[in-house]
């Protein structure tokens, strides 16, 4: 029905799953689709085009499958290399508008194999010879975006989702019967992103190591999966516990973020969480781990993005990393999409250099597109250190509700931090410490700052030959580092006025402003007058 309502013959199947192309190639020579799709006298041509073996044709009976090569005149050893890919598409083009037919394009990987049969495709896609024997042509691609535009528009594109949950339960089940296996539930839902041959693919070399199918190896492989695409899957650990300070910046998005998306009443009235987040401050301000830990909170997965894993340096592939991204995050969906220096993908019209090739814009106005989409059912967190360089159409209200602004960190939290890196994420030993007296020295450090003084103290140590790390190796680090106070209170004035400009809510950033000024009392009269000076407060 849809074929007809579009008048087009020609399908563009996006997927790059071999169990979805054993399933269109057992769809094909099914009696039953035949019956359904052509006259039950006429006689079905079915040929299936690889770029290696050429053009086969099936000859198969009810009980056994048999593919049979349609030579040429001049046989070439190389099917359907560059050379040989005309002559091909001619013999496809002979048999489509001479019998009725169910032809499919296989392998279609490569921009050359795209271009060299798109004028092909539009021929076909309202030919009258094809729609009068009632012929279809399927191509399967990887990515639609290899073909023009125009191609694109005269042909039908399905995307069939990497797995359904079941599909991924009959898969689960029928492995673990051959097997005679048992496995939990939870991987059905743990596998969700995955195609069905990258799960099968998990599960067999699950029971090759382990004679079990167990969750470990799933997450594994769904990691590594998304890790070879250029992003970053993370189950977080850490939750607003372990972020020392910020205490009205974890509540705002406890409030306004986690509890909204699990309040039933909301949902009643209609009213959903911020679904696009613009998190802004200073380098080392613990906008990463922000975003982290709501989806630790929420419960889920956390994808990390870096706009340079997006930039490729070939025309279209910009694009298409852009359209991996979403159809990543989608099949992942719900889950935190976090997006590292946004604004590299988002620049102001005018901040654009006039030796762009317009690659930028086109990726951003997909990005765009995507952030407004209703159907939208992944959060989006957006990272930078420069808001002033985000076009406004991109960061306005429908694609990001909330613009957060993220101060250095507070007294307590630089506490916690220089906790954090000598006793968790690390084991220095520490002797006679004061981490108040750290956290006062430490005024207007940024999280990355505070780690590498650790570190460094650490070294002074051990070059002394101590064994423990005291207060006074500390000091040696602390006047081995230079961190200028005047520049960074400027820095914080010139912050907390663009903060005033971009914030989605000025309470918020006015309550954030009162508590940290409230948390620096132990840094010295002069130093806390100069500090509000610079935060305007009196």
């Amino acid at each position: 029905m849809r074929r007809k309502d579009q008048m087009s013959t020609v399908i563009i199947v996006e997927s790059e799953d071999e169990k979805r192309v054993q399933q269109l190639k057992e769809f094909i020579i099914d009696p039953n689709v035949q019956k359904l799709l052509f006259k039950e006298e006429e006689d079905i041509r079915v040929l299936w085009t690889d770029p290696w073996e050429g053009i086969r044709e099936y000859v198969g009976t009810e009980h056994r499958q048999n593919w049979q090569r349609v030579q040429s005149e001049s046989p070439s050893p190389f099917p359907m290399m560059a050379s040989d890919l005309t002559t091909s598409i001619r013999m496809l083009d002979e048999i489509l508008k001479k019998d009725p037919s169910i032809a499919v394009i296989a392998n279609v990987t490569k921009q050359e194999m795209a271009n060299a049969i798109s004028t092909a495709l539009l021929n076909w896609s309202c030919h009258p010879a094809l729609i009068e024997n009632l012929s279809t042509v399927f191509v399967i691609t990887p990515d639609s975006a290899l073909f023009d535009e125009y191609t694109r528009h005269a042909c039908i594109i399905v995307s069939p989702p990497y797995s359904t949950e079941d599909e991924r339960k009959e898969l689960l089940s029928k492995i673990a019967k051959e097997f005679k296996l048992r496995y939990d539930k939870i991987l059905i839902e743990a596998s969700q992103g995955m195609t069905l041959h990258d799960l099968e693919s998990a599960v067999l070399s699950s029971i090759h190591r382990k004679n079990a199918i167990e969750l470990d190896a799933i997450t594994e492989t769904k990691m590594e999966l998304i890790r070879k695409r250029g992003y970053e899957l993370v189950y977080p650990r850490y939750t607003w516990k372990n972020i020392g300070g910020y205490g009205t910046l974890k509540t705002f998005l406890q409030e306004n973020v986690i509890n909204i998306i699990r309040d039933d009443v909301a949902r009643k009235w209609g009213v959903g969480a911020n679904r696009g987040i613009l998190l802004f401050g200073p380098p080392g301000t613990g906008k990463t781990l922000m975003g982290k830990v709501m989806a630790k909170e929420l419960g889920l997965p956390f994808i990390q993005v870096s706009a340079e894993s997006i930039f490729r340096s070939f025309v279209g592939e910009t694009e298409r990393a852009v359209k991996t991204l979403t159809r990543v995050v989608e099949e992942n969906a719900p889950c935190i999409a976090f997006i590292d220096e946004i604004d590299q993908l988002a620049l102001r019209r005018d901040a654009v250099v006039s030796t762009d090739s317009g690659v930028g814009r086109r990726a951003q106005n997909l990005l765009m597109t995507y952030l407004g989409d209703d159907e939208r059912r992944s959060i989006v967190v957006g990272a930078t250190n420069t808001p002033e360089q985000l076009d406004e159409a991109f960061i306005r209200a429908g694609r990001f509700d909330a613009k957060i602004p993220l101060l250095w960190p507070d007294s307590e939290a630089r506490a916690e931090i220089i906790k954090v890196h000598t006793s968790i994420t690390r084991n220095i030993p520490l002797k006679g410490v004061d981490l108040d007296k750290l956290a006062a020295k430490t005024l207007l450090w940024s999280g990355a700052e505070i780690e590498l003084l650790c570190t460094t103290a650490a070294r002074v140590a051990r070059a002394k030959g101590a064994e423990e790390v005291t207060m006074a190796h500390f000091d040696a680090a602390l006047s081995d580092l230079v961190i200028n106070p005047e520049q960074r209170m400027d820095d914080l004035k010139k912050f907390v006025a663009q903060a005033k400009r971009f914030t989605s809510s000025t309470q918020l950033l006015e309550d954030q402003v009162k508590e940290f000024v409230k948390r620096e009392k132990a840094v010295g009269k002069d130093r806390l007058q100069a500090l509000k000076e610079a935060m305007g407060v009196e």
